[in-house]
């Protein structure tokens, strides 16, 4: 099945900052950790207004967003998380796939992804490059980061209303 996109609302805010906590729960960090990135992990009404937001809609449920930052020729992907029950079913590809869409249509040439490095694989699945990585909290950790050329990832479905 799959999902439908939408553009995210402000009223989305809470379950979307619920989802990407649920999501980086998922990956067994310490609580800890959590706590300390839950102002990374929360989505408000206001960064909904400012910036692409695009949710996917699963079997009646919202079940996964994307969130980007767009800066002239390049963006970068701020959110791209996925419910743990809903891994596995093409939904991330759905909305990595909408955010290129997007990119093209605004005439950006490179996304841009500091990932989680659980999500390092998924991404080079999908045809991003690695080029490096930087510092995280809390030290040592380092983040991977991947760029989509969008005129080689290019949308590879129409454009959907």
């Amino acid at each position: 099945m799959k999902p439908e996109i939408r553009p995210g609302t402000r009223g989305d805010a809470v379950i979307l900052s619920d989802i990407a906590g649920a999501a980086k729960d998922h990956w067994g960090y310490p609580q800890s950790w959590l706590k300390m990135w839950q102002k990374e992990l929360t989505v408000t009404p206001q960064y909904i207004a400012q910036h692409p937001v695009y949710v996917a809609i699963y079997d009646g449920s919202i079940a996964g967003f994307v969130a980007l930052t767009v800066g002239g020729r390049e963006a970068e992907i701020d959110h791209l998380w996925v419910l743990p029950e809903y891994m596995g079913k093409g939904i991330g590809r759905h909305l990595l796939q909408r955010a290129l869409r997007h990119c093209a249509s605004v005439g950006v040439e490179q996304l841009r992804v500091v990932s989680d490095p659980n999500a390092k694989e998924f991404y080079l699945r999908l045809g991003a490059v690695y080029r490096g990585q930087v510092d995280s909290t809390p030290a040592p950790r380092t983040l991977p980061v991947l760029y989509f050329n969008i005129a080689v990832a290019g949308p590879d479905e129409k454009e959907e209303t």
